[in-house]
């Protein structure tokens, strides 16, 4: 711990000497990352120090913007304010997004969808080719197609 802590005072105190000597972030990150991998065996990227030393230059405490604020809790929300309460992330563009589908009342019956082609002989050819999959030695084979013929004789009756 004592030697972070030593690294973070040699870091902020040469940053401080250099720019005072009128040296660019740039260079300071540059010298500085080979002086702290040399006396405290640390690899520190130079771009980090860079950034460091910017901020140190126009007196900015923090990478943290200042207009950042914790998010509104509302208690007992009612529904208008629901409502009108924007998504998170900044609201809703005009005309973004699907428009919403209405269905109707009473459709007419002209409209209504009618079914004529069939695909039976597709979904039975898969249907064979899977049960052919079965092993002769399997020992649920048997059940197993017995149960399929249970379906189809059910099926057969309507």
């Amino acid at each position: 711990m004592a030697n972070r802590e030593a690294c973070e005072l040699f870091i902020e105190q040469e940053i401080k000497s250099s720019l005072a000597e009128g040296k660019k972030p740039y260079s300071i990150g540059k010298e500085l990352a080979a002086w702290v991998e040399k006396m405290f065996e640390v690899n520190i990227k130079p771009d980090t120090l860079k950034k460091r030393a910017q901020r140190i230059e126009k007196n900015i405490g923090t990478n943290v913007p200042k207009q950042s604020k914790p998010t509104e809790i509302i208690e007992n929300p009612t529904p208008e304010i629901i409502k009108n309460r924007l998504p998170q992330g900044g609201g809703v563009r005009k005309g973004a997004g699907r428009p919403p589908v209405i269905p109707p009342v009473n459709p007419p019956i002209e409209e209504v969808y009618v079914r004529t082609s069939t695909q039976a002989m597709q979904f039975v050819s898969i249907a064979i080719s899977q049960m052919e999959r079965i092993r002769r030695e399997d020992p649920k084979r048997i059940e197993g197609l017995n149960k399929v013929k249970s379906w189809i004789e059910d099926q057969l009756k309507f």
